[in-house]
C-alpha cells in the first residue's frame, strides 16, 4: 500500500465498491463512496465533519496512529520552540530539544517516527476529504439551494486551506490536494512554499464564497457540529474573520529563517488580513467523546518529578527585574540552576521569595491574571541547566481538571493583532511604529500590568520603559550575552506574543521563533516528508536539521548558539 494513501485512508476507504465474491461480507466500517455521498444531506454532513479532522491533526487526539494521545508534532514543537521543557524520550520531546540540536534523521522506525507521520497523515486526510466532498458536489449538482451550495463550498475550501496550510508550516513538502485531483491515487509532493500558495488560494476562495451566501436560513450561522462552539454558532461575519486570521497566521508563519520572514513575507497583506481577522479569542468547545480535543493537557500537568513539563528558565528569566537573570547568565552553562523570577509582570506569581510565590495562586483558567505558577519545591526535577525552572504553565489546568471538556482558545485575538503589529514595525515609519506600539500595549498593559511602550517612538530601537525594572530584559550581545539590557520595541512584541499565545495554537513559539531567529542553532526548521512516504515513492530517505547540516537554523538570537549562553 502506498504510504501517501495512509494520509488519505479516511477518504479512499470510501472508494471501495461492492465485492463480487459471494462469500464476502460487507464491511460497514469501509463503505463505498457513492453510498456515503448518495444524498445531499449525507454529503453535507460528511463535509461538516472535516474541520474537526484538521483540528485533530494539530492539537487533537492522536489515537488514529499511535494508540496514544500526544504522539504528533505538537509535543516536539513546544520543546523545540522552548515553549515547554522536558527531557523525556516520550513523543521525542527530549531528543528533539537537546542542545546542541540533533538532526531529525527520519530513519525507519527511528525516534519520533510515529509523530512525524501523524500530522502529515491527518492534515492530508482533512484536505483530501474536503476535496472529495467538493468534487462530489459538482457531480450532484446541488444540495438543494444556492445558499447551501455556497456555504458548503466555502467550508470545503476553508478546510482544504487549513489542512494544506498546516502542512506547509511544518513539513518541507506535501501534496497539494484539490477537488480537481480528488480522485487521483497519487499526487506529487510540492515544496512547502508552493503548498502554502495553494492553501492561501483556498482560503481566499472560502472568504469570497462565504461573502456570497446571503441571509437565507440555510446559510449562516454554521450548523453547530461543523465547528463546535461554546455559545452561539459561527455567523457569516465570524467565519470570514476566522478565514482571514488563518491567512495572517500562515503568511507570517511559513518563513524558514529571519531573512525569509523579513524579505519574503508580504507584510502589507498580513496587516490587511489581521485587520479583517478575529477580534476575540477563537474558542472551540472541546468534548473528547465527540471528537473535539486538545490532547497535550493529558500529560501537561504531570509536572515536577514526572518531568513532562516546565517553563523555560531562559525565556521566563526575561521577566526578572531582581538581577537574578544576570547572575544566572554569568554562570558556566553546566552550573546554572533555577532561580526566582521577581517581576512586575502580573502574568507571573508575585512575591520576592519562593514561599510568597507558591502562595500567590488563582483559579487556573484562561481568564486568570496569572498564567504561570511557581510550583512547590518538592515537585522540582532535574534537567538541562539552560532551561529547567521553578515555573509551570497554569492557564489550562481548569480545562485539564474538567477532563478536557470546555472552551479552549486555539487562536487568540492577541496572536492576530501582534502579527499586525509586527507587520507595522517591519514597514517602518513613525506612524506605523506608533500604531504597532498601541497594539503591543493591548496585552502588555491590560494583562501584564506593565508600563506602555512609547506610542510616539520614531524607530524600533526605543527601549521598553521601567528602568532597572523593565520587562523584558534580554541577553546583551555587547556584553557577550552574559548580562542583560532593557529590550526594545521588537523584544516587547516578541514578549507579548510568547505570553499571550503560550499553549494555545499549533507550534506557536516554534513557528514564530523560526522566522525571528530565536531558535537554538541547528534546530530543524522543517520536518522531512515521513520515511513511509519516501519509501513508497522510491526516493531516498533524508533527515533535516542539526548544527551545520541542511535544514538547520542559523545562530540563534540572544546567544542561543555554541559559544553564546550554552
Amino acid at each position: 500500500m502506498r504510504a501517501f494513501l495512509y494520509a488519505l485512508v479516511g477518504a479512499l476507504a470510501l472508494d471501495v465498491g461492492a465485492c463480487t465474491n459471494p462469500l464476502a461480507v460487507d464491511n460497514t466500517n469501509n463503505p463505498d463512496r457513492n453510498s456515503a455521498f448518495r444524498t445531499a444531506t449525507d454529503l453535507e454532513t460528511f463535509l461538516g465533519s472535516t474541520y474537526a479532522i484538521a483540528h485533530s491533526g494539530t492539537l487533537g487526539d492522536a489515537k488514529v496512529l499511535s494508540g496514544g494521545a500526544n504522539d504528533g508534532l505538537q509535543p516536539q514543537l513546544i520543546t523545540m520552540g522552548m515553549e515547554s521543557v522536558s527531557g523525556l524520550a516520550n513523543f521525542a520531546m527530549g531528543p528533539r530539544s537537546a542542545i546542541p540540536r540533533n538532526q531529525i534523521d527520519n530513519s525507519i522506525n527511528g525516534q519520533g517516527s510515529i509523530g512525524n507521520l501523524r500530522d502529515f497523515f491527518v492534515e492530508h486526510s482533512a484536505a483530501r476529504l474536503a476535496s472529495l466532498a467538493l468534487a462530489r458536489l459538482k457531480v450532484l449538482g446541488s444540495l438543494g439551494t444556492v445558499t447551501r451550495d455556497r456555504r458548503a463550498r466555502a467550508f470545503g475550501k476553508f478546510v482544504e486551506g487549513v489542512g494544506l496550510g498546516n502542512l506547509a508550516l511544518a513539513y518541507d513538502s506535501a501534496a497539494v490536494l484539490t477537488e480537481d485531483n480528488a480522485n487521483d491515487a497519487t499526487v506529487p509532493l510540492a515544496r512547502y512554499d508552493s503548498v502554502m500558495r495553494a492553501a492561501l488560494f483556498d482560503l481566499d476562495s472560502a472568504a469570497t464564497i462565504a461573502g456570497m451566501v446571503g441571509t437565507a436560513p440555510d446559510g449562516f450561522p454554521l450548523p453547530a457540529t461543523w465547528i463546535n462552539q461554546a455559545t452561539a454558532s459561527i455567523t457569516q461575519a465570524q467565519f470570514i474573520q476566522l478565514v482571514h486570521s488563518y491567512k495572517a497566521r500562515f503568511l507570517a508563519g511559513v518563513a524558514r529563517s529571519p531573512a525569509d520572514r523579513a524579505n519574503n513575507v508580504n507584510w502589507a497583506q498580513v496587516i490587511a488580513e489581521a485587520n479583517l481577522g478575529i477580534t476575540s479569542d477563537f474558542n472551540i468547545l472541546m468534548s473528547p467523546t465527540n471528537g473535539w480535543d486538545v490532547s497535550w493537557p493529558v500529560q501537561h500537568y504531570a509536572t515536577g518529578s514526572a518531568s513532562w513539563h516546565q517553563m523555560s528558565q531562559f525565556f521566563m528569566g526575561m521577566a526578572d527585574t531582581s538581577g537574578g537573570y544576570d547572575t544566572w547568565l554569568l554562570l558556566a552553562p553546566a552550573s546554572r540552576a533555577p532561580f526566582l523570577v521577581v517581576t512586575p509582570d502580573k502574568r507571573f506569581p508575585q512575591g520576592t521569595n519562593r514561599g510568597a510565590q507558591n502562595n500567590d495562586s488563582q483559579p487556573a483558567s484562561f481568564a486568570s491574571t496569572r498564567y504561570f505558577r511557581n510550583r512547590p519545591p518538592s515537585s522540582d526535577a532535574a534537567g538541562d541547566p539552560l532551561q529547567i525552572s521553578m515555573y509551570d504553565f497554569r492557564r489550562s489546568f481548569g480545562f485539564f481538571s474538567s477532563s478536557r471538556n470546555g472552551p479552549y482558545p486555539v487562536m487568540t485575538a492577541a496572536e492576530i493583532h501582534l502579527l499586525n503589529a509586527e507587520g507595522l514595525l517591519r514597514q517602518g515609519g513613525a506612524a506605523n511604529i506608533d500604531s504597532a506600539a498601541k497594539l503591543i500595549n493591548i496585552s502588555r498593559v491590560a494583562k501584564g500590568g506593565l508600563p506602555p511602550v512609547d506610542i510616539t517612538a520614531t524607530d524600533t530601537s526605543a527601549v521598553v520603559p521601567g528602568g532597572n525594572a523593565c520587562v523584558p530584559r534580554v541577553p546583551d550581545a555587547a556584553q557577550g550575552y552574559r548580562r542583560t539590557k532593557c529590550g526594545n520595541m521588537w523584544d516587547a512584541l516578541k514578549w507579548e506574543y510568547r505570553m499571550e499565545t503560550a499553549f494555545t495554537g499549533y507550534g506557536m513559539w516554534f513557528f514564530a521563533a523560526r522566522g525571528w531567529g530565536d531558535l537554538p542553532e541547528g534546530t530543524a526548521v522543517s520536518w522531512p516528508a515521513p520515511y513511509q512516504e519516501l519509501q513508497v515513492r522510491q526516493v531516498p530517505i533524508y533527515g533535516l536539521g542539526g548544527v551545520g547540516l541542511p535544514g538547520g537554523s542559523g545562530r540563534g538570537n540572544y546567544g542561543l548558539f555554541a559559544g553564546g549562553v550554552y
